[in-house]
């Protein structure tokens, strides 16, 4: 017998030779899978760094330029990466992701897309020739605008007038103007009211019409009517309640020299010419600065600029500066009650429901005691010695107003 047929005769190690041949593919399928494993285990550290860097750079992207967020996103990518490694711990997987692209940007509808494409080598599947097996992650966050809604209630009196206080007060009124202008990065993001006071605040006269208005109980000719308005009744005066109505008065004080309110804008040039169209006439009537100031950032009547208090995203601040105390009001001139008065309004525009937050500033003279009440805290209240300062307090208000992130 020839030894090629006593080879196909002989069955001795047939059993062995077989599970030699056969068990290469089930190692392989079983490595297989610890492979895909893996890659899944990979991903998932992979998505949570994308998902991650999508979440925070939305809360910068209105500040952001494409280039910018490319760059500081990848910078987060990589930490937010590394950070999934450090707590890995003992079922820590091989650190070779070999990332071959990352894109981060913005898209038109206000969202942050991050893209992550990358290869994970493989251990097991080698023996069949693969190598790598591609790797894709994805992530994405919408960003809103953060908007801010400013009223400037500025004492107009004829005390102003002394120690340079108008001039410097128009020069950072205008200022902080300028400067919260330039932080907003899209259409409506910042708008800003002027309420210049004395006893009176002076309105457009185009606004006769409106039904909050009370031409009756002064009996004001509507047709001749200057633009002033007084407090209102007791009681309303210093709140935004739209149980009564603005009582009109037929002549202004001093004149039509009182600036005119202007509720809130987007308009910055025409705040800043109203600002320069200040003048320093009349007596102090704090309070009625404070209810007009708290109408500008209302979203009802008269001025329904505003947005809703309470509003998600939309922050209000007033800004109250005055030079001295309480002279004159509709009712009198009991320093006593109009400071009563000026403190109730105060409480009103700080109610916790309408999140305004309120600036005060004392230049030189004044009842320091009851703004740094009126004023949110402490640190909002500013106590100015001389009217060269005012640009600073200004500046420092702006500063901390625009500090606060305009995107969410």
């Amino acid at each position: 017998m020839s030894i090629l047929n006593r080879f196909k005769t002989d069955a001795r190690g047939s059993v062995s030779t077989l599970f030699a041949v056969s068990i290469i593919p089930m190692l392989l399928a079983v490595g297989s899978a610890v492979d895909y494993d893996r890659l899944l285990a990979m991903r998932a550290r992979v998505q949570a760094a994308a998902d991650a860097t999508a979440l925070a750079m939305a809360r910068q992207a209105g500040d952001l330029s494409d280039a910018d967020i490319q760059s500081k996103g990848t910078t987060f990518f990589e930490a937010a990466f590394a950070a999934n490694w450090a707590d890995a711990g003992a079922n820590r997987i091989a650190k070779d992701f070999v990332r071959t692209a990352l894109t981060i940007s913005k898209t038109a509808d206000k969202k942050v897309v991050v893209d992550v494409q990358g290869l994970y080598p493989t251990t097991f599947m080698k023996m069949a020739g693969k190598t790598e097996m591609a790797l894709a992650a994805a992530g994405q966050a919408a960003w809103g605008v953060r908007k801010i809604e400013v009223a400037m209630v500025l004492d107009n009196t004829g005390s102003m007038a002394s120690s340079n206080k108008i001039t410097e007060l128009k020069k950072a009124a205008k200022n902080l103007v300028t400067t919260l202008e330039a932080a907003s990065k899209e259409t409506d993001q910042v708008k800003i009211a002027l309420v210049p006071f004395n006893t009176q605040v002076h309105l457009d006269t185009a606004w006769k019409n409106e039904t909050w208005l009370d031409f009756s109980t002064n009996a004001v000719n509507k047709a001749t009517w200057q633009g002033c308005v007084a407090d209102r009744n007791s009681g309303y005066d210093t709140n935004d309640s739209p149980m009564a109505k603005y009582p009109a008065v037929q002549t202004c004080q001093w004149g039509t020299a009182l600036a005119p309110v202007r509720p809130l804008s987007t308009d910055f040039a025409g705040l800043r010419t109203s600002v320069d169209a200040m003048n320093a006439v009349g007596n102090t009537n704090i309070t009625i600065g404070l209810a007009w100031g708290l109408a500008a950032l209302s979203p009802g009547a008269p001025l329904t600029g505003g947005a809703a208090f309470g509003t998600d995203g939309v922050e209000k601040f007033m800004i109250l500066l005055t030079d001295g105390d309480n002279t004159q009001n509709r009712f009198g001139d009991s320093v006593y009650q109009m400071d009563t008065r000026t403190k109730a309004a105060c409480d009103e525009v700080k109610k916790s429901a309408n999140k305004i937050t309120l600036y005060t500033v004392r230049v030189i003279n004044g009842n320091a005691a009851l703004l740094k009440s009126c004023a949110t805290d402490s640190s909002k209240f500013f106590d100015v010695t001389s009217a060269s300062q005012l640009d600073a307090v200004f500046k420092r208000i702006a500063s901390d107003i625009t500090s606060i992130r305009l995107t969410m």
